[in-house]
């Protein structure tokens, strides 16, 4: 699957605008210009080799140039994905950053959608694109980040707690497993991703809440599938995690 081609002949900001469906992706690629790509519906992954970003919908993400990534669609996504020539990202951030998007950006997300490529730098169209990136380098960060730890033993248990997330086996079960003591499995967890294991394991609930949010499932079926006692449960650790509830999340 392609999303873009012949960038070269576009001009210092360029907007191309895809539907991906569920599940479709992109293997590792990289681009020779920063990137931004606005989700206006779905939710959408990049990841790199340090770990997986999730974009809900109506947010963005800055992807610098050059950087290897991966894209998969987590559910049916409409993007926008806006290039930026070297002089047009000299403000923009230079690693992967998940952003807000205020409602004032997403009204410029929306209107660049009447916008093609043959546009003239000096025209409306061409300010309506510099005021996107204005907006894009003064955004809020979105901490949607699951690092991905190297160390062998550790890879083991995040690859098991990825495909079973219900599960809710401590360092003490863990240590038994790949063969080593809970205090080891703290500490190089804490070396390699800069979180703690509880830390993580929350990351990994929230990327999966914000999945079944957007597919429009109940929190209490999002609270069951993450094995939490209750849904009360599942939305303290969800709005002491984003600041806000589940219900309220999407709205925002």
């Amino acid at each position: 699957m392609t999303i873009d081609s012949n960038l070269e002949t576009l001009p210092p900001i360029s907007v191309l605008h895809r539907e991906i469906p569920a599940l479709a992706g992109i293997n590792k690629y990289q681009h020779h210009q920063t990137q931004c790509i606005y989700v206006h519906s779905g939710v959408l992954a990049i990841i790199t080799e340090h770990g997986r970003y999730f974009i809900p919908p109506q947010q963005a993400i800055i992807i610098p140039d050059e950087l290897i990534h991966e894209l998969l669609a987590k559910t049916e996504v409409k993007l926008s994905i806006f290039y930026f020539i070297a002089e047009e990202s000299t403000h923009l951030p230079t690693h992967p950053q998940v952003i807000t998007v205020d409602p004032l950006l997403t009204a410029l997300m929306n209107e660049s959608l009447q916008i093609s490529n043959d546009y003239l730098w000096e025209s409306s169209d061409g300010r309506l694109l510099r005021l996107i990136r204005d907006k894009l380098s003064q955004a809020k960060v979105l901490d949607t980040f699951l690092p991905y730890p190297k160390d062998s033993r550790l890879t083991n248990i995040t690859e098991r707690l990825l495909k079973h997330p219900s599960l809710k086996s401590d360092l003490n079960f863990w240590g038994k497993f790949v063969n080593a003591s809970p205090r080891t499995l703290s500490r190089v967890f804490k070396k390699e991703t800069n979180i703690t294991y509880s830390e993580w394991r929350q990351r990994l609930n929230i990327q999966i809440a914000i999945k079944h949010l957007s597919l429009g499932d109940s929190i209490n079926s999002i609270a069951e599938l993450l094995g939490y006692e209750s849904s009360s449960a599942f939305i303290y650790m969800f709005r002491k995690q984003m600041g806000v509830s589940p219900s309220q999340f999407l709205k925002n």
